[in-house]
């Protein structure tokens, strides 16, 4: 009996120890718990966005050009407007709703707009719901990429309040039919699952509740082990304990394992729905909501990406549980079950811009260098052109193939930038002949000669000087040979191999004239050159004081090349080249904002003057057949080629943009392109997916359009049908006309004089 006592009474002592043991270890798991939950859950990656759209009455926005942008972000055209995501089109308008969306600013919410059209102008922006007009309206940029984030996993957090009711009661149908009523765990459904896997001799049914795959999920391995089991019942009891449940459904709805974007999980609803069908979680119907549902119970295998059958047969079980829990009518279980899919494919949604990507990345270390150490869940709103980049790219992917079967080569490569001629902000970007590859840019690092693309520049710091140069200045073209410090001597040749002993500066530029150019730039002195390349931002490491600098013996980067253009294209006002408008924190401070800046660097009527020799070169020069084809746009260009062909280079310049164009192959090997054969042809093709603008030049005040002569001599009016319109930059009220004067005078005498002498001889004879 005695001994009872004691063996009773030491069970107890034992018992009592294990109790504590259990409360100490249960009141770290708390702790483990809450640290998480009640800090920060998860890294989230880094959004970025393309550039937003912001539309006002009078803008240059064709009906065409907007609804591919709502395409683009997933608007379904629908006969009847009725929810946030949808649109339709009839006659002139599109009416549509757009969708709420956390702008840099502020967040706005749905609104029912209707917009009008007259051409390619909009007309009216119109609030359907009071009838009265927008005079600013913007619309929700498009998502572009997540960086990876330092967990490998992706999601998007929406709050518990933000979930449809619909997703919800069709996941705690199929998932956890008591979630509301029991207290972390199921006793009943991990009997039946324990029962049904004897019987089955594996395991084939779970009995985890909602809250313990989220503690799994969030705290636990996948390795199956009674340890580990014990953990996830324990700790599932704490954070249903301590925590309400609507806090645990939300944390689960957004950790969700639901697939894989390459050596990225996709986690949440929200984000699945992205990826899957392009659209925010609150738009989906029911059939999709099912097959979200069904890839809970094993993303891999009923992905409907790489087994889509698995997937559909998974949605359609789905479906039918709904049925037989008298959730929907067999009707609906019937129609829904015959529907398809309609998967997004892999990398439509969130399209994978990585050469513009990795300008982006770059430009946020230089714009927010230590300002803040996690960038866990920030938001980039960038400047990218979605519809400029994908014309980029489709004219890369067709052009590119037809250029390396022409020249039977295999290993040509391209860069283009397209930059808004104005603000500098970088539209698209593509940095080789595979836009998705991430990896060497060339964009952005090939460093290489550029050819004649320097002429605009030598010619620029020319007509910076008015007293002494002007279109129709005239240049010696005749055999020059430089002496070099070497002793060697540098003998520049046309490419025609002809020299005209003299040529106009027009025509020299036009044609793409080499020796006059080399005169040009030894006549006004080298420094004088040097410095305007310095004045347009290009270092003084990359300048080598030689008459060759003149031909293109420098080596630039397209990104730096489309710098010195910008300048010129927008009236000699310098705006640094960016790609990021706004960075916001993931609380929605404002981290960074950009602030456009002009600084004027040239004078406009140089850059005017040299801007309108580019169209001459476009319309009757080196680029005259782009000229013939687009002949209505008044295009602005310039052809560049390099010794042996190497390096091939276009820049084209309309109202809106400047696109830089480089082809060349990595090894420095002829490309076998000369002139406009490469890289002009893929501006070209650029040109037919993403429609030009006008290119209207307005002279400035001291610029005057005269009428020239063949000889170069200036006109005030046109008296001959030869005679050919020239602007001119006058000097302190300079008044050529006065000149032409004397000059008409002076003819008008000696004819005169001729012909009273003519007609002495003649009647002296008489």
């Amino acid at each position: 009996m005695y001994f009872n006592k004691r063996k009773i009474k030491l069970l107890g002592k034992i018992f009592f120890l294990i109790l504590i043991l259990v409360l100490i270890y249960g009141f770290f798991l708390y702790m483990k718990i809450g640290r998480l939950i009640d800090g920060k859950v998860w890294h989230f990656p880094i959004s970025i966005y393309s550039r937003i759209i912001n539309l006002e009455p009078g803008n240059l926005y064709s009906q065409k050009e907007v609804s591919k942008f709502l395409q683009g972000t997933m608007y379904r055209e629908v006969d009847t407007v009725m929810s946030p995501g949808e649109y339709t089109i009839k006659n002139n308008n599109i009416e549509f709703i757009r969708r709420s969306f956390d702008f840099p600013d502020l967040r706005e919410n749905a609104f029912h707009v209707k917009l009008f059209f007259d051409e390619n102008y909009l007309l009216k922006i119109q609030n359907i719901e009071n009838n009265r007009n927008f005079s600013f309206f913007r619309l929700e940029p498009k998502l572009i990429a997540m960086l990876e984030s330092p967990e490998g996993k992706k999601r998007v957090f929406i709050p518990r309040s933000k979930y449809p009711q619909l997703l919800i009661k069709t996941l705690l149908a199929i998932e956890d039919r008591y979630f509301y009523e029991h207290n972390g765990i199921n006793l009943s459904s991990i009997g039946r699952a324990f029962l049904v896997n004897i019987m089955a001799g594996r395991t084939v049914q779970g009995g985890s509740t909602l809250t313990q795959q989220l503690v799994k999920n969030l705290f636990l391995t996948n390795t199956r082990s009674i340890w580990r089991k014990i953990n996830e019942t324990y700790m599932a009891l704490i954070l249903d304990w301590f925590y309400k449940k609507d806090r645990i459904l939300e944390l689960y709805l957004n950790e969700v394992y639901l697939g894989q974007d390459g050596k990225e999980q996709i986690r949440g609803f929200p984000l699945a729905s992205l990826y899957y069908f392009g659209r925010p979680i609150d738009e989906l119907n029911l059939d999709q909501y099912a097959l979200l549902v069904g890839m809970v119970k094993g993303a891999s295998l009923y992905n409907p990406w790489s087994n889509p059958e698995f997937a559909l047969n998974r949605r359609n079980i789905v479906l039918l549980s709904l049925f037989n829990q008298g959730y929907i009518q067999e009707k609906i279980y019937i129609k829904l079950s015959k529907r398809p899919l309609n998967i997004k494919p892999r990398g439509c949604v969130i399209s994978s811009y990585p050469n513009f990507t990795q300008l982006v990345q770059m430009e946020i270390k230089e714009k927010l260098k230590n300002k803040i150490k996690n960038l866990s869940g920030i938001k980039v709103f960038t400047t990218l052109d979605v519809f400029s980049q994908n014309a980029v790219e489709k004219a890369v992917k067709i052009g590119i193939p037809i250029l390396k079967k022409k020249k039977k080569l295999k290993d040509l490569e391209i860069a283009m930038i397209v930059v808004d001629r104005f603000t500098g902000e970088i539209q698209s970007l593509v940095g080789g002949s595979n836009p998705k590859f991430y990896g060497y840019n060339r964009a952005l690092q090939a460093r290489r000669s550029i050819g004649s693309l320097s002429k605009p520049i030598t010619y620029l710091t020319a007509l910076s000087h008015p007293k002494k140069y002007r279109l129709n200045t005239w240049i010696s073209d005749r055999p020059i040979a430089i002496k070099l410090k070497n002793g060697k001597f540098w003998i520049p040749k046309n490419n025609n191999y002809h020299f005209s002993g003299k040529v106009m500066l027009i025509d020299a530029l036009t044609n793409s004239i080499n020796v006059p150019t080399v005169n040009l730039s030894i006549d006004m002195g080298l420094e004088n050159l040097m410095k305007s390349w310095f004045h347009l931002g290009i270092s003084k490491k990359l300048i080598t004081p030689f008459p060759s600098i003149s031909l293109g013996a420098i080596n630039l980067t397209p990104i730096e090349i489309a710098q010195v253009f910008q300048v010129i294209a927008n009236n000699g006002y310098k705006n640094l080249l960016s790609s990021v408008r706004s960075i916001i924190s993931d609380d929605g401070k404002v981290l960074y904002q950009s602030l456009p800046q002009s600084k004027n660097i040239e004078s406009i009527e140089a850059t005017y003057l040299t801007l309108y020799g580019m169209q001459k070169v476009v319309s009757c020069g080196t680029a005259k057949s782009l000229g013939l084809v687009f002949k209505e746009f008044s295009l602005a260009g310039k052809t560049g080629t390099t010794n042996n062909l190497v390096d091939n280079w276009f820049v084209g310049i309309d109202g809106r943009q400047i696109v830089i164009t480089w082809i060349g192959r990595d090894n420095n090997k002829s490309t076998k392109l000369y002139g406009s054969s490469g890289a002009m042809q893929i501006y070209r093709r650029y040109l037919e997916y993403q429609a030009p603008t006008p290119l209207i030049l307005e002279p400035p005040n001291n610029i005057n359009v005269f009428y020239m002569n063949k000889l170069g001599t200036l006109f005030c009016e046109k008296s001959d049908e030869h005679q050919k319109p020239l602007p001119i930059w006058l000097l302190n009220n300079e008044n050529i006309c006065s000149k032409n004067m004397l000059v008409k005078k002076k003819i008008k005498n000696i004819q005169k004089k001729k012909k009273n002498f003519l007609f002495w001889i003649k009647s002296f004879f008489l």
